[in-house]
């Protein structure tokens, strides 16, 4: 069994999974492991979450940890942008760690939003391809969203309709147990007048916008537009979360919706929800599905993609699993859709 040697840049929530889930498989090795927290540096990689002991010392040095030899760098590090800029073409510090790794002759897997540039940012697509290629190395980008679930899961989908006319993508999150820093952007449990709906729109939309690009690209699907809306919603109830107290008449959930149209009309879209306390306030609805409208029309619903225990774990998997499709994979920027199917890695 080829054993496949791994560098994990960036130890929160989803570099955490990825430590424990390196180290429940024999064909993976961590061998380096970097963050800049000062609770973190200088300790074992696995002892630091209570894991076992991984016998790999997180360092704050990563030129000085991607001179070991590894196969591969998985890169969760939270997601950066030029300044005044949070669009795609805005995402040159992502693009610059990227290829930082790369040209340490790693191949590189993220759950980055770095993803169909080639049609929303394609400076920074040349930058990164024309980097791997150089050093003869892969880039991969494969989350969860964006990534296997959207938009990777819906056009695998999309292969048992005859013919496409729409594909809807719907999805949520339940922020409540969230622990994640960024999470503050949604304000939950702040008054309406005094939060900025544009920012929001174009942070999350920016993020997640690109994959109805993509699944029409794949799908077949022409479209002349692509728009974005943000619908923002209060709390009917005094809301107790861990995350802080959501008082009646304050932000408590988010609908971020990205489509493309073609005559006016949506061809292709992701509706995704973000926020607190589901169980007992349902509005508004979640659910995380793919419907597909054409010959036939097809409807597909998944259960438990965001679990309560280890809510990060579908947020990992997805670039663990594609480790050995992308060491193996030709040098370049590719799409997880262009190689062959991934599964469990051993």
């Amino acid at each position: 069994m080829k054993k496949y040697k791994v560098i994990v840049w960036g130890l929160g929530s989803v570099g955490r999974y990825a430590v424990k889930m390196i180290q429940s498989k024999k064909s993976l090795e961590l061998v380096g492991a970097v963050d800049v927290d000062p609770k973190k540096v200088g300790k074992d990689a696995g002892e630091i979450f209570g894991f076992d002991k991984a016998n790999v010392i997180v360092s704050d040095d990563i030129d000085e940890v991607l001179k070991q030899e590894a196969d591969v760098v998985l890169i969760y590090l939270p997601n950066m942008r030029d300044e005044g800029n949070l669009r795609p073409t805005g995402f040159t510090p992502n693009a610059r760690n990227i290829c930082k790794a790369l040209s340490a002759n790693k191949n590189v897997l993220t759950t980055l939003p770095v993803y169909n540039m080639n049609e929303t940012a394609p400076q920074l697509y040349d930058m990164v391809n024309n980097c791997a290629l150089e050093h003869g190395v892969t880039y991969i980008q494969q989350g969860i969203f964006p990534g296997l679930f959207n938009s990777y899961l819906p056009v695998v989908v999309s292969s048992m309709a005859g013919r496409i006319d729409k594909l809807i993508v719907t999805g949520g999150q339940d922020d409540s147990y969230n622990t994640s820093p960024w999470v503050q952007v949604f304000g939950y449990g702040k008054d309406p007048k005094d939060f900025n709906g544009d920012v929001i729109k174009d942070i999350i939309t920016s993020y997640y916008g690109p994959t109805v690009m993509e699944i029409a690209r794949r799908c077949g699907i022409e479209y002349d537009d692509y728009v974005e809306e943000h619908r923002l919603f209060t709390s009917k109830m005094e809301l107790n979360p861990p995350c802080g107290k959501v008082m009646p008449g304050t932000i408590s959930a988010h609908e971020f919706i990205m489509k493309c149209l073609r005559d006016g009309k949506e061809v292709t879209g992701f509706h995704f929800i973000h926020k607190v306390c589901h169980d007992v306030q349902p509005e508004p609805p979640m659910a995380d599905s793919y419907t597909i409208y054409g010959e036939p029309d097809l409807k597909v619903t998944i259960e438990g993609m965001i679990p309560g225990v280890e809510s990060f774990a579908t947020s990992t998997a997805p670039s663990i699993n594609l480790i050995p499709q992308c060491v193996e994979a030709e040098a370049g920027w590719k799409d997880a859709l262009d190689l062959p199917a991934s599964k469990p890695v051993l």
